[in-house]
């Protein structure tokens, strides 16, 4: 299965409208793969990490998740949020070799009203992990 249809439909199955891997180098962040129906990101769009919601996830090297960023008082004046009004996030990062190469992120213009589940956190340790089985078996 190609990357954008297996991201098309982890996204579908968080209930978001946006699915992102990056590749994280040097403070930037890469979309190297992505699926939106929002037309906000494409692969190649590169942007600083700070201005994304991953800086914490690659600061913290742990899942993250947020249900509604505009009822946050400490994260809705971030750059990220004042760009693209992405209200609701869930990302892990992308570990190979013991070092963050990127996340795997899904987002939404709308809250997630019911919030994200523990099943949710592993679900996406779940993806990441395939998605960097899969990225070796392409190495090879």
């Amino acid at each position: 299965m190609e990357v954008q249809q297996w991201l098309k439909e982890a996204a579908q199955a968080f209930d978001m409208q946006l699915g992102i891997v990056s590749k994280i180098e040097n403070n930037r962040y890469v979309v190297e793969a992505a699926y939106s129906s929002l037309d906000l990101v494409k692969p190649g769009d590169e942007f600083s990490l700070d201005m994304t919601y991953c800086a914490d996830v690659v600061s913290q090297a742990k899942v993250l998740d947020y249900q509604q960023v505009g009822a946050m008082t400490d994260m809705c004046l971030h750059p990220c949020y004042q760009a693209m009004h992405l209200e609701s996030y869930i990302g892990t990062p992308l570990v190979k070799h013991g070092e963050i190469i990127g996340t795997l992120n899904f987002s939404s213009l709308e809250p997630k009203k019911q919030g994200f589940s523990d099943k949710d956190r592993e679900k996406i340790q779940m993806l990441a992990n395939e998605y960097l089985a899969l990225l070796d078996l392409a190495v090879d």
